[in-house]
């Protein structure tokens, strides 16, 4: 299988890349003139996940996976609505035994595939998913050794995701995703300093606190000062994948204007999720299968979301930020995309 790091690649490899160049284009026409067309989705595959994040809730929801034939008609009404770029998620998507399946199929459609997985089982699955990935595998990684361990409820899961992280080599590219909180905010630095040593990049976003989460709050100096930091080592050449104006949105030093409705999520029931990931809890009751999503996206009241700006979550401000003709942004992300 012909992926980014392959010497030769055949006609339908860049046939591919043209395509999606393309579909992803014409959805940030429709939205300049003022449509709500969505081009990135984030759907989680399930519930059901082996580690006990302290700020995440979705590991506490019970849940018995889809079987692929429904996961296959999620992803193609999805396609047929204008994704582009699909990340899926969980829980934990590796638990999925039929994950290689649901990533071939979305690529074969023409989807940009990316992964957010914990990385404990990376090493024994990378093999069986890296074809079928030609967008990034995001490996969450929360602070050094046991700060990652106690916040992710497992001893010895840091090692794991590095091991992890270290067998994507040649074949996949990673991103390491942080989440900034009370907890690791010293060790932001550091995390930067790992992706250099290992050769990937880092994205990351303050934490956002669910209605049945209690995490200690960051203070606003606290989250000027990360700011200022992660500015500092972007401009000194450190792989983190922001641009600095998500960087200064972040410490809140910029304002920006949210479109949610670039992104569409679907929960592990095929439902989608309005009007955003964070809103709601991530909790819907109007399944994909009964409906078309751009009309439902069409008759959605959008207005009230503009100025919300209660998350920094980069899934929403970079599009947003590139939406608004934001230069900087766009650079930022041409110049990462052109590393696939």
């Amino acid at each position: 299988m012909t992926n980014y790091f392959t010497t030769d690649k055949p006609l339908g490899y860049y046939l591919h890349y043209l395509k999606l160049a393309i579909r992803l284009y014409r959805g940030f026409f429709l939205n300049t003139l003022g449509l709500k067309y969505p081009y990135i989705s984030g759907h989680k595959l399930t519930y059901n996940c082996n580690l006990r994040c302290s700020m995440c809730p979705f590991w506490k929801r019970s849940y018995k996976d889809t079987s692929l034939a429904d996961e296959k008609r999620v992803i193609k009404a999805l396609y047929d609505s204008g994704i582009c770029l699909i990340a899926f998620e969980g829980g934990e998507p590796l638990l999925r035994e039929d994950l290689p399946e649901i990533l071939e199929y979305a690529k074969t459609l023409g989807m940009s595939t990316s992964i957010i997985t914990n990385g404990v089982l990376l090493s024994s699955k990378i093999d069986s998913i890296a074809p079928y990935i030609d967008g990034s595998i995001y490996v969450s990684i929360d602070g050094i050794g046991e700060t990652h361990d106690k916040i992710r409820g497992s001893s010895g899961c840091y090692d794991k995701a590095i091991e992890g992280i270290r067998s994507c080599g040649g074949k996949a590219f990673v991103t390491i995703n942080t989440t900034i909180m009370k907890e690791n905010v010293d060790e932001i630095p550091d995390l930067v300093k790992l992706a250099k040593e290992l050769k990937v990049g880092i994205s990351m976003a303050l934490v956002y606190n669910y209605d049945d989460i209690s995490l200690e709050h960051l203070t606003s100096q606290e989250i000027h000062k990360v700011s200022n930091t992660l500015i500092d080592m972007k401009q000194q050449g450190y792989p983190i994948v922001h641009s600095i104006d998500y960087l200064r949105i972040l410490g809140g030093d910029q304002t920006w204007d949210c479109k949610p409705w670039l992104v569409a999520n679907v929960d592990p029931d095929g439902k989608i999720v309005q009007p955003c990931y964070c809103l709601n809890n991530y909790k819907s009751s109007t399944k994909i299968s009964d409906v078309n999503i751009n009309s439902l996206w069409r008759q959605f009241d959008w207005s009230k979301f503009k100025e919300c700006n209660k998350c920094t979550l980069h899934c929403y401000v970079e599009p947003s930020l590139i939406q608004s003709f934001n230069i900087g942004t766009y650079r930022n992300w041409g110049r990462v995309l052109k590393k696939i």
